[in-house]
């Protein structure tokens, strides 16, 4: 069974025109299909990498790829021995999508499984930029729930394959759990919430190098934006040297005008199959783990959740 990294995610926004102008218009995203309800984006391509949906906001869904139906039937088998309900289906709306198998999370999340329709291999990120300020695909997912991060991280582990890059707990209390499909550091994160009924901490997209970080964030301020943190380098799992070691990525955070956060990612490191750590921390030592070019986090950034 061939798990690759996440090909798309739906998420909802307070205003579609408002969102647009932000997605499309700042981020220079490429739409797709648009009609009142909903907005279908790219960054590069002819697959949707997110879809805006009109109302509401947070994540919707998110989609893993895989190489080939068989990589379906091994996962429901996976399902059905977890007795976990499941539906399988095509979804004529989604551009590069063929079948997708779709299920509910224990932190009531609805993941999917998609096979690409046409030549492409659903779930390889991109991360060759064509020189514009744009990011050159969806890269990871950081989602938020009630559920305990161990038992979310088991969950993964045991019924889907995947695998544990990092653990952060406080006073050894799971606060968050990052795994992976593939071999980078991670593909999607889990944390527990701060407020009840919040789901999504951010969707990243992927970036090439530091002139990357350089275009975009010059195409911000001529929109009259400013970064909610970051351009900054992650140092959560420990290091052996600045880009070595698990949570090593660059990073840089704002938010859309819904309040959904967008992370803009690079530069992860590959892990063995059974590389993870544990890292146990508190409030005060979290500003080293979470930024080694800089001091401190913004307040924003451990409240605010959607």
């Amino acid at each position: 069974m061939s798990i690759n990294r996440i090909d798309h995610a739906a998420i909802r926004v307070k205003d579609l025109g408002e969102a647009l102008e932000w997605y499309e218009g700042v981020l220079d995203l490429i739409v797709l299909d648009r009609n009142a309800d909903r907005a279908l984006l790219t960054c590069g391509g002819d697959e949707a990498d997110i879809t805006l949906i009109n109302g509401g906001q947070a994540v919707e869904s998110f989609a893993f790829g895989v190489d080939h139906g068989d990589d379906l039937d091994a996962i429901m088998s996976r399902l059905n021995n977890s007795g976990v309900e499941y539906s399988r289906y095509k979804d004529a709306d989604r551009p590069g999508h063929g079948e997708i198998l779709g299920f509910d999370l224990p932190s009531g999340h609805h993941m999917e499984f998609v096979v690409a329709d046409g030549a492409r291999t659903a779930g390889v990120t991109n991360f060759t930029s064509d020189g514009s300020a744009r990011p050159t695909d969806i890269d990871h997912i950081n989602i938020l729930g009630d559920l305990n991060p161990r038992e979310f991280a088991e969950f993964m582990k045991m019924v889907l394959g995947f695998k544990l890059s990092i653990a952060l707990t406080i006073a050894g209390n799971w606060a968050g759990s990052w795994l992976r499909a593939s071999k980078l550091d991670h593909d999607i994160a889990y944390m527990q919430a701060i407020h009840p009924g919040d789901r999504l901490h951010h969707i990243a997209f992927a970036m090439e190098d530091g002139n990357h970080y350089f275009r975009l964030s010059d195409r911000l301020v001529e929109n009259g934006h400013r970064w909610e943190w970051g351009p900054g380098r992650h140092m959560a799992g420990g290091t052996y040297g600045t880009t070595k070691g698990f949570g090593t990525n660059t990073f840089a955070y704002v938010l859309d005008p819904t309040g959904n956060r967008n992370e803009f990612s690079g530069g992860m490191d590959e892990m063995d199959d059974d590389a993870s750590v544990v890292n146990d921390t508190s409030p005060e030592k979290l500003p080293e783990f979470m930024n080694g070019w800089s001091y401190g986090i913004p307040e924003t950034f451990l409240s605010t959740g959607t």
